[in-house]
């Protein structure tokens, strides 16, 4: 696992509950994403966490398109054989 990855004390991944996303392009060059999410104490209906991003070309936005396809059907993978 990469190291890059923040942990608890644990060991754990540090992850948050993403509530949903939103998507921009930005003058017809590169996408906007921003991906609110929930940490701890949060209502459901007002995520405080957001990560904002920029990606500067059509060839990141498919790579990452396709590395969440990617996780989606091995997520399904391991469902079916469980």
């Amino acid at each position: 696992m990469n190291e890059a990855w923040t942990k608890d004390e644990k060991g754990n991944i540090v992850v948050f509950p993403l509530a949903g996303y939103e998507t921009m392009v930005v003058e017809n060059q590169a996408l906007a994403l921003r991906l609110p999410f929930m940490v701890q104490g949060d209502k459901q209906t007002s995520p405080s966490g957001s990560l904002q991003l920029i990606i500067s070309n059509a060839a990141d936005v498919r790579d990452l398109g396709q590395a969440l396809i990617d996780a989606a059907e091995r997520i399904e993978q391991a469902t079916k054989g469980a």
